[in-house]
């Protein structure tokens, strides 16, 4: 469905839902307070008679009843359209007002918030950050609906008292519904005959399951408002505890709450490979892909790989945290990862740690040559603060590329160049690809 025709259908259901919403708030008032005024159509009537027929045609032509083309096998939509939510829209469309009928028959009108009870459920079908606050959102939806129908049930009952304006009538049976739902009723508004005593006790009795409904849903939201970080709280615990029990030494506690403390903060606690490896993988590579292409595209080393090597690159790539201090690698150990920076800064340091030969950041790469020839580092890295890495291993290299021969022989001949090259300069320029 193009953009624009999803915006328009996405607003004349919001138009629907408000006039469901109108109906189901103007009608019950009317009848409850001026009974004899409903027996005559108004202009809101018949705005409201429009929108609710536009949307049944709108629906009977999308159903392929009005000569819409269709797909093989639109019958069936058609035919249970056809059913009771035509009925529904039907009798919603009908302008009762406007006949010889009895008012009462207006209330039609209200079954037309069975498509706003279409669309909430479609809502909450959905995935939201916090899905409690919206099945909360749409329970108080429904609550001052209902508080508004049992305040013009209670007018009906009891009647409108002639001493004040209608206004007062509504205001003193919506406290009254208030007050009677909350379960803290004064007893300054009280029934009076054995009808309004029953409903008073059904309202009662509704009062009491919707403060229990609202306080377990309420402690359930505030238990759950943050499970990412309820879920990090526990880990952390179990870390806690576990150093405690091993007698780990007070420095190295501190430094692994603050590894934790870091996850927290900078990816809420979550192992990013954990994370996405319950993908389909399809899903799996475009994310990878996401995460990867911009430092993949910057290594002269992939220049020239078809989009199908580079997802496949980045589906291999490890992510690693370094803190303040720690060494990626040392001189003089076997080469066997290449290293992008994803965050942090690291500095390319003498085998003694005393000379910085350079200073690498986010966007940055290091170790490429470890791909290409079997050659110990020539030089230490070592991390300045917080670093978040990615990671291609030699053997996760060469899987890919057995998939990709073409694709091999460009880099055994890169290889061979970085190898002269090498043999032939000695400074940082080609030395911090060790």
């Amino acid at each position: 469905m193009p953009k624009n025709a999803e915006s328009l259908q996405r607003a004349w259901d919001l138009l629907v839902a408000a006039g469901a919403v109108v109906a189901a708030i103007d009608i019950p008032a009317r009848l409850a307070l001026d009974y004899r005024a409903t027996a005559r159509a108004t202009p809101l009537d018949w705005a409201l008679t429009i929108i609710f027929l536009a949307d049944m045609l709108r629906h009977l032509h999308r159903a392929g009843w009005m000569g819409a083309r269709s797909l093989p096998g639109t019958w069936k939509p058609a035919r249970r359209y056809a059913g009771w939510w035509f009925v529904i829209d039907l009798s919603a469309a009908i302008p009762v007002a406007a006949f010889s009928a009895p008012p009462l028959l207006q209330l039609l009108r209200l079954l037309k918030l069975g498509r706003i009870a279409e669309r909430m459920w479609h809502w909450r079908r959905a995935e939201f950050q916090n899905p409690n606050i919206i099945r909360l959102a749409f329970f108080f939806f429904w609550l001052a609906l209902s508080t508004h129908w049992i305040a013009c049930g209670w007018l009906a009952l009891r009647g409108a008292s002639a001493d004040v304006d209608q206004t007062t009538n509504y205001l003193r049976a919506l406290y009254w519904s208030i007050t009677t739902l909350a379960t803290v009723g004064y007893g300054d508004i009280t029934p009076s005959t054995n009808v309004e005593m029953l409903y008073a006790m059904l309202v009662m009795i509704l009062g009491v399951g919707v403060y229990g409904y609202v306080i377990g849903n309420v402690a359930a939201l505030l238990a759950n408002m943050d499970p990412a970080r309820v879920r990090h709280r526990e880990l952390v615990d179990r870390v806690t505890a576990f150093m405690r029990y091993r007698r780990i030494p007070a420095g190295l506690q501190r430094r692994i709450l603050d590894y934790y403390e870091y996850l927290w903060e900078k990816r809420l606690g979550y192992d990013e490979s954990a994370a996405i490896s319950g993908l389909p993988p399809a899903l799996r590579t475009e994310v990878s892909l996401f995460l990867n292409r911009d430092i993949l595209q910057k290594v002269p080393l992939f220049g020239g790989a078809s989009d199908d090597f580079i997802k496949a690159i980045a589906l291999e790539m490890r992510p690693m945290i370094f803190m303040p201090g720690d060494y990626v690698m040392r001189a003089g150990d076997p080469g066997e990862e290449m290293y992008f920076i994803s965050r942090g800064t690291v500095e390319v340091v003498s085998a003694e740690g005393d000379v910085v030969y350079a200073t690498l950041t986010t966007g940055d790469f290091f170790g490429e040559i470890a791909l290409l020839l079997r050659q110990p580092r020539t030089a230490s890295v070592r991390v300045v603060d917080y670093c978040d890495l990615y990671v291609l291993s030699v053997a996760a290299f060469n899987r890919v590329l057995t998939r990709y021969p073409g694709f091999a022989v460009h880099i055994r001949a890169v290889a061979k160049q970085r190898q002269e090259a090498n043999e032939k300069h000695q400074g940082w320029n080609e030395r911090r690809q060790f």
